[in-house]
């Protein structure tokens, strides 16, 4: 089986090859011989998910000088029987424009401060900007989300949330609120509205990704009731 895969949106838009390694461990030996046919494959950028808890993995990434641009925490919970806890003082309702609002678009680049592209000095603003929007922009046409929720304050788009499915698995993809409206629990109350949605949709489990640096998020997250399924450090 082959130990890498070469992604084409990823190299579309950052404009040279990018693969990522799928083994979550590798040894040095075989992560070097990973990373060099991928070089001999003209490839720029490597992403690995490697298995935090696995120690010749990590000693093999620092050996090839991988830089550490993210602790990706999972985090999962059981749809059964869950009843959201709504504040009642946020409305929360489904994106239904074909076009991206600039409000919603500020959104998702704050939705992204912690991610691997924000972090990487070798990946410019100018990529990090034109990845989200395009997120985004393939959220609102259901390209890679079912649908987006809102919440608005004063016809200001306050909070969204994104909602697609991986693994068989409700996930929340892109999750942001303003900084002049966070306090006001619109951050939960789009978390459970995603709740809701999944289980309406007949999902049994619910599933985020987040950087284990993003502390809000994660604090957010297990007060809405996931809990941690896996930590990977990806390089």
């Amino acid at each position: 089986m082959q130990n890498y895969q070469l992604l084409d949106w990823d190299s579309e838009v950052f404009g040279f090859g990018v693969a990522k390694i799928v083994p979550e461990r590798l040894g040095l030996a075989e992560l070097a011989m990973v990373l060099q046919e991928l070089k001999n494959n003209q490839v720029k950028l490597v992403y690995w998910a490697s298995d935090s808890q696995d120690n010749i993995s990590q000693q093999a990434a620092q050996a090839q000088q991988g830089f550490l641009a993210d602790r990706k925490v999972t985090y999962c919970m059981s749809l059964a029987n869950q009843q959201p806890i709504f504040s009642g003082d946020n409305v929360i309702e489904e994106y239904n424009e074909n076009m991206v609002s600039e409000g919603l678009e500020f959104l998702a680049l704050q939705s992204g401060i912690y991610s691997r592209f924000k972090a990487d000095p070798k990946i410019s603003d100018e990529i990090f900007k034109k990845v989200y929007k395009l997120w985004i922009a393939n959220s609102v046409n259901k390209r890679v989300a079912h649908a987006v929720l809102v919440a608005k304050k004063a016809n200001n788009f306050a909070g969204m949330i994104t909602l697609g499915d991986k693994n068989k698995r409700g996930d929340i993809g892109l999750l942001a609120v303003q900084p002049a409206y966070r306090g006001l629990k619109i951050g939960a109350d789009l978390v459970y509205a995603g709740q809701k949605w999944f289980a309406e949709q007949h999902f049994n489990e619910s599933q985020v990704v987040t950087q284990l640096d993003n502390k809000p998020a994660c604090a957010l997250y297990e007060k809405c009731g996931y809990a941690i399924e896996k930590i990977e450090n990806f390089y």
